[in-house]
């Protein structure tokens, strides 16, 4: 005697929410996912691809540092670093523009009047205005060292000075090349937040509303719109973990320390990671290889270190692994292209979230369930069948069948209809899936969104006791 019943997911969420365990994963929620874009809220959609931008730069160390610059009249540009040397990327190749600093070091450019104002430890700040050869000394009197720089209120500001590493220095308004305090319009100057304190300054991002200085254990927050009223307080007792451990835009910023990923808005600090991205985040072995990328509300974080990367949906919290990233430098430019470099011997741009393929291979994505008990977690239950719906024109689905967390050997392959605007496709019943727990991993190749599924047991009294609502 039994009862056959369902358990399905009409709707699928594209990312994991995973705070808890396997067994109670509710009807929306996935056990695990790969290279599904957890903005999707319909389903579990394959992720955009990747494309390569401009030629091949020969062999070095990795893009150390990248930035995207549309400069006023409209000419855009990507600059990034390789050991020494300072590269200007377009469709047509590289071409350098200078070379200095310390090899292994970051850089750091912010864009303002018209000039791009370049800083690495181990020179003097640069400026570079596009059209010329090479760049040049910044001007005005700048702080002979800075490590870090950021736009906010129409001001320059630079960090990282080894003579005042707790000083961060700002130009005149609108004056990129104006440091001097005393010169008109004498609203240039510094802001030392930390005097006689052990920590150093490790970064500086700004939003439209305050700039925040990352040390390493701990975050402060700028405000206000001039000398006058400038003011630094305290905004968390976290630290930035790696130089290109942020990112941020408009009204949001974020932030790596050793703990979590925490968002930056409204001025108060949210950890935003959910617990096994959480877990994931603390096991990583060298956090001074994590970076931080951008794209609307697409949110990456990457180990590049490992070659790990997780995508996040900030506005909603959905997670989902954007797996074998080793990016170490980015940055998204104003028509919304995520540009990054990886952390290689062979030097490359690439773009991210765009196309349907990584070059030329098609993206490979998987759908996990959690563990299903159809409401009773101690009777023993027999497979009746799983039909999943996906959007038309899916590739064909590969199903791998598990009862109590471990595969069978045999597979089923779903298709769907190629017009319409959905389909659904059946699997018929196992005698191999007698089992306390079923469970199902749903994979294809190339672009799709797959929306749900529908999962059937029979409850029976083989083992376990079955409830008398059953």
């Amino acid at each position: 005697m039994g009862s056959l019943v369902r358990v399905g997911a009409d709707v699928l969420n594209g990312g994991e929410v995973n705070s808890k365990p396997p067994h109670e994963i509710g009807l929306s929620e996935g056990a695990s996912v790969v290279n599904c874009d957890p903005r999707e809220y319909r389903g579990a959609k394959t992720r955009n691809g990747r494309a390569t931008f401009g030629g091949t730069n020969g062999s070095g160390t990795g893009v150390k540092g990248l930035k995207a610059w549309t400069q006023n009249a409209g000419t855009s540009y990507v600059i990034y670093k390789t050991t020494t040397v300072f590269w200007h990327a377009s469709t047509a190749g590289v071409a350098s523009i200078g070379s200095g600093g310390t090899a292994s070091a970051k850089f750091n450019a912010v864009p303002l009047d018209n000039i791009l104002v370049i800083v690495v430890d181990g020179i003097t700040p640069k400026q570079w205005d596009g059209q010329t050869t090479g760049w040049g000394d910044l001007g005005g009197s700048p702080p002979s060292e800075a490590k870090y720089a950021a736009v906010y209120v129409s001001k320059v500001w630079l960090s990282g000075n080894d003579g005042a590493p707790q000083t961060v220095y700002f130009s005149a308004t609108n004056n990129a090349q104006q440091f001097d305090s005393v010169a008109a319009p004498n609203d240039a100057g510094s802001i030392t937040s930390q005097e006689g304190g052990g920590d150093t300054i490790q970064g500086l991002r700004a939003c439209r509303k305050w700039l925040c200085i990352f040390y390493r254990y701990y975050t402060e927050i700028l405000i206000g719109n001039s000398v006058f009223n400038f003011a630094v307080d305290r905004l968390s007792d976290h630290g930035l973990v790696s130089q290109t451990g942020h990112c941020g835009t408009g009204d949001v910023c974020f932030f790596a320390s050793d703990e979590a990923v925490w968002m930056v808005a409204g001025a108060r600090a949210s950890d935003i990671t959910t617990a096994k991205v959480r877990e994931w985040y603390r096991n990583i072995t060298d956090k001074t290889k994590i970076t931080l990328l951008l794209k609307g509300d697409l949110l990456l974080v990457v180990d590049y270190g490992t070659g790990v990367g997780y995508a996040c949906d900030y506005k909603t919290g959905r997670w989902s692994p954007w797996t074998d990233q080793y990016w170490e430098s980015g940055d998204t430019s104003n028509d919304q292209i995520l540009y990054v470099g990886p952390a290689a011997s062979t030097t490359q741009i690439w773009k991210l979230d765009t196309g349907s393929t990584d070059q030329s291979s098609a993206i490979d994505a998987y759908w996990r369930t959690g563990n299903i008990g159809y409401g009773w977690t101690d009777v023993k239950k027999r497979f009746g069948g799983l039909s999943v719906h996906a959007k038309a024109s899916l590739p064909a689905v590969v199903v791998t069948f598990y009862k109590n967390g471990s595969a069978i050997s045999s597979t089923k392959s779903l298709t769907f209809a190629a017009s319409g605007d959905s389909g659904w496709s059946l699997t018929g019943p196992r005698n191999d899936m007698s089992a306390q727990f079923h469970s199902f991993k749903m994979a294809w190749s190339g672009p799709g969104t797959l929306y749900g599924f529908a999962a059937y047991g029979e409850v029976t009294v083989d083992d376990g006791q079955i409830p008398l609502e059953a």
